[in-house]
């Protein structure tokens, strides 16, 4: 930038990082746990900058990925606060990628002295930021990215000018937009902040977004490189205690592995953590797993899938599902999964298409399925009634028993204790559910409120102690309503809020008495009117309550769904409802002691009032989804959510080493296999 070229110097004032922001006029005059809120607070301004500049940050480590991979540099320039920030950024890569000396440069105006000593003068100098691009030899095979919080500081102009003369790409980090820095880089990064609590400070907020950009670009760059395995760093160096005991530790997770075997593995790989890895899982010599991994580029998924491939064609045990996704975690992880010996083996592997595999379905609330009533159904009907669950994709469900006469109750819920006990067919009964009789006479909905009863200490006990009772569904507004919520759970059960007039403030109460969930939301409850939220707004504001909802399309309307699923993040779970009309020929059976038909495919009383469901969890989750709810969402809706709040991690998550209870869905989410334990389970007709 020559001097002609150089805005005026009162043009600094007109930046936005420049502002001078009136109504913190008196922050001096503020009480210091009031200064520090305001400071706290303010931050927030630099990530949501940030989450604005995504798009320009991905197509920055797009074009770092493919200049690094052709064995070019990622370099750093910049001055002040933003150099440092990029001097830290670059140093941090080393040691947590095993990234090669040389491969990350940064540049600090005013050299390394400036780290500890600012050089403020030093950012004018234009002629030095050319001459660090000459002394580097910057060519075509790297990419430059200057960072300076104004955009404007000549040394970084001058820099990224003279790397794009010379061949290189360059990438413009500011906190201003249309800035001198955009207009000579290939790609600008504009996060722009606003004015600083103080004004002009650029080490606040507009420090802060750099620090976040640059965070991002490094290790999203990394990660395509293949420096990690899922979300575990494998490249980098243990070199101290600490180090060595988290390589010991990734490598137990990726082998799958005890914490004698992964220290071996790495001692006999050098504490080279990403070779102890394959070594670990694979069982080869380190020589011969040395070798893989350099066929593969380095990139352990893929030596993996190598070293996997022969085995499968010796012995056939090992098998791919042929999906393009798996969601893991929560997350949707691009390529297939493999299975053997009837567990999970490997997922991520190379795979395309738009299938997905998920963990067996979940549902914590079945009446009954395949014209069998789970009230008085025998365990020979139970174990059909799971056979049929399975075949539609539920491996893991909760026998849920309406409101009956207690010994009835008590004597279904030891029948499914038994056949519990007995693990009979492919899905896991996860333990009973009473739906009543602790319920509001007034949200009785199909239940029989002469059958209903007061909450009582006693009657619970007793109803606990038949069987394997894992939730009980209750109306915490009755009398003695939120004691036995707390006698419940220091049972260790479950309590959801459900056939309920409570309101909000109730329902909070249940809450601090350990309540945990909502059963089908908006159904049998008390609605949100202007000034009497109940337990409907309760539940979808109190962050302490999972919320299941019954996504049929019948029994809550579709706004309603999208509604709670966007109030109440990650804690939606769906359920079915199920009865014996669901997947049955007949057009009549019972719920309980309740006659009940289907009748344009929704099931009734005789009086017209909605009984229970008829469509299975998968027709559920594909309703979700056509809603506008996300993929990713709505899966784990019917998967990890259920299990999470049953507090059981042995169902509804795909694992390495874990019995491979899978499901398999096409691109219309329409089940296209079923697996229990690694076997085929026959698929419903």
């Amino acid at each position: 930038m020559t001097p002609a070229d150089r805005p005026p110097a009162g043009s600094l004032g007109e930046l936005p990082t420049e502002e001078i922001r009136g109504e913190l006029a008196a922050l001096d005059e503020l009480a210091v746990d009031e200064l520090v809120a305001v400071l706290a607070a303010d931050a927030g301004r630099a990530l949501e900058a940030v989450v604005t500049a995504v798009p320009a940050i991905a197509r920055a480590v797009e074009l770092a990925t493919a200049r690094l991979q052709a064995g070019g540099r990622l370099v750093y320039v910049g001055a002040g606060t933003a150099g440092r920030i990029a001097v830290l950024d670059a140093t941090e890569l080393g040691p947590t990628f095993d990234v090669p000396a040389g491969m990350v440069e940064a540049v600090l105006a005013g050299g390394d002295g400036a780290l500890r000593r600012a050089a403020e003068g030093a950012e004018d100098d234009e002629a030095a930021g050319a001459g660090a691009m000459a002394a580097l030899g910057v060519g075509p095979g790297d990419v430059v990215v200057g960072v300076s919080a104004s955009g404007r500081t000549p040394f970084v102009v001058a820099a990224l000018r003279a790397a794009g003369e010379r061949g290189g790409a360059t990438v413009a980090v500011t906190c201003n937009p249309s800035s001198a820095m955009a207009e000579v880089a290939e790609l600008s990064i504009e996060t722009v902040v606003g004015g600083e609590v103080l004004a002009g400070s650029s080490r606040l907020n507009a420090g802060t977004a750099q620090k976040l950009v640059l965070n991002a670009l490094s290790t999203a760059t990394m990660v395509r490189l293949g420096k990690t395995y899922g979300n575990l760093m494998v490249d980098f160096r243990p070199t101290n205690t600490k180090l060595r005991d988290r390589a010991t530790r990734i490598v137990q997770v990726v082998a799958g592995v005890d914490e004698a075997a992964a220290h071996r593995a790495l001692e006999a790989c050098g504490w080279v953590t990403k070779l102890a890895c394959l070594v670990a899982r694979t069982g080869a010599p380190p020589e011969q797993a040395a070798r893989t991994l350099e066929a593969a580029g380095g990139r352990l998924r893929a030596a993996l899938d190598a070293r996997q491939a022969p085995a499968q064609r010796r012995d056939g045990g090992a098998r791919r599902l042929g999906v393009g996704a798996a969601l893991v975690g929560g997350r949707l992880v691009t390529g297939d999964v493999s299975v053997e010996d009837g567990a999970i083996r490997a997922v991520g592997l190379a795979g395309s298409g738009d299938r997905v595999a998920v963990a067996g379905l979940v549902d914590l609330q079945v009446n009954g399925y395949a014209g069998i009533d789970a009230l008085s159904a025998s365990e020979d009907e139970l174990a059909a009634m799971g056979a049929a669950l399975a075949r539609d994709g539920v491996l893991a469900y909760q026998p849920t028993l309406i409101t009956s006469d207690p010994a009835v109750l008590r004597a279904a819920t030891a029948r499914i204790g038994a056949l519990a006990r007995r693990a009979a067919g492919p899905a896991r009964i996860l333990g009973v559910h009473l739906e009543g009789p602790f319920l509001s006479p007034g949200r009785a909905g199909t239940h029989p409120v002469a059958a209903l009863r007061s909450p009582d200490g006693a009657l619970a006990a007793g109803l606990v102690a038949a069987g394997p009772v894992t939730m009980v569904t209750l109306a915490p507004e009755l009398p003695g309503g939120l004691e036995l919520v707390a006698s419940l759970v220091a049972r260790g059960v479950r309590v959801a809020l459900g056939h309920s007039a409570a309101s909000a403030e109730v329902a909070r109460l249940a809450a601090d008495a350990g309540a945990s969930a909502v059963t089908h939301l908006f159904n049998a409850m008390s609605p949100v009117t202007a000034r009497a939220p109940g337990l409907v707004a309760a539940a979808l504001v109190d962050r302490r309550l999972a919320v299941q909802v019954i996504a049929d399309g019948v029994h809550v309307a579709d706004d309603n769904l999208r509604l709670a699923f966007a109030a109440a993040p990650g804690r939606c779970s769906i359920v079915t409802d199920a009865t014996s009309l669901a997947r049955a020929v007949a057009s009549a059976r019972t719920l309980g002691e309740v006659t009940i038909a289907r009748d344009g495919g929704v099931a009734r009383r005789a009086d017209g009032t909605i009984a229970g469901g008829t469509t299975p969890l998968v027709a559920a989750l594909r309703h979700l989804v056509e809603i506008g709810v996300g993929l990713e969402d709505a899966l784990a809706a019917a998967t990890e959510r259920p299990a999470r709040l049953l507090g059981r991690d042995d169902v509804g998550r795909l694992r390495l080493g874990a019995p491979a209870d899978v499901v398999v869905l096409d691109g219309d989410l329409r089940l296209a296999q079923v697996l229990a334990a690694g076997r085929t389970v026959d698929p419903a007709q």
